[in-house]
């Protein structure tokens, strides 16, 4: 299933004999059927007395983690603020590079090259939470009060698509998933579509017992907590 902008994109590059569509921006979202975009989607109704841990009882295994496969697309931390990763013969690092006022200041490199540079503050964690290669190109998720997003392959995802926020991001089928924030309203971001149902709240925490149920992911399978209309739910969606 192509996505207008896609084709837009492509037709008009063709036209002018270029390549490469990384300049034009994405209209407004888009919404699709999960099934439409090639992923399944199941929901578990949770009631005050579930115990929100317990996935197995709603799909028939534990929490997903990374596979060891998995495990070589995210980048490693060579201390509490610093991040590397390799994608192919590039070198992509996330470091603290200075501080304006009580803000510290973090840089995507690729190669040595500046990319973005967000601020935010050390607070229960550093902000810089995670580099990955999802499809070959860069994920850098970034978390702190002032700013929430994910920068990939150089683009800040919250501009790309007019969101306030982008959390958790991670390659299914080698194609973004993450979620998104717009005012209220919380909602799953796949290869540029916006996914199912909208949620009043999903759960997202960096730290502390909370992130044990804030999004889990890995092993081809994306999960997450959030209550829509009143109703809690645990939300499993995999590529099919």
């Amino acid at each position: 299933m192509e996505h207008p902008i896609h084709w837009f994109c492509a037709t008009l590059l063709a036209v002018l004999g270029l390549t490469g569509c990384s300049l034009f921006q994405s209209p407004a979202l888009q919404p699709a059927e999960a099934a439409a975009v090639g992923l399944t989607w199941q929901e578990c109704p949770l009631s005050q007395n579930d115990d929100p841990l317990d996935v197995e009882n709603c799909f028939g295994h534990p929490v997903p983690r990374l596979a060891e496969s998995e495990k070589a697309n995210y980048g490693t931390r060579s201390d509490m603020e610093n991040l590397q990763l390799s994608i192919g013969q590039d070198t992509y690092q996330a470091n603290l590079t200075g501080s304006i006022f009580t803000m510290e200041l973090y840089t995507l490199y690729r190669n040595g090259d500046s990319i973005k540079t967000l601020y935010g503050q050390f607070t229960s964690h550093s902000p810089s939470i995670s580099l990955q290669a999802v499809g070959g190109k860069a994920a850098w998720e970034f978390a702190s009060e002032e700013t929430s997003t994910i920068i990939y392959d150089g683009v800040d995802i919250r501009n790309l698509y007019g969101l306030d926020k982008a959390y958790r991001p991670y390659g299914l089928n080698d194609k973004l998933i993450f979620i998104g924030q717009k005012g209220s309203q919380y909602f799953v971001v796949y290869d540029g579509w916006k996914v199912g149902p909208v949620f009043d709240q999903i759960v997202i925490a960096y730290c502390c017992e909370t992130m044990l149920w804030s999004v889990q992911a890995g092993g081809g399978k994306y999960l997450f907590w959030g209550s829509r209309e009143g109703q809690r739910y645990l939300v499993e969606i995999a590529h099919k």
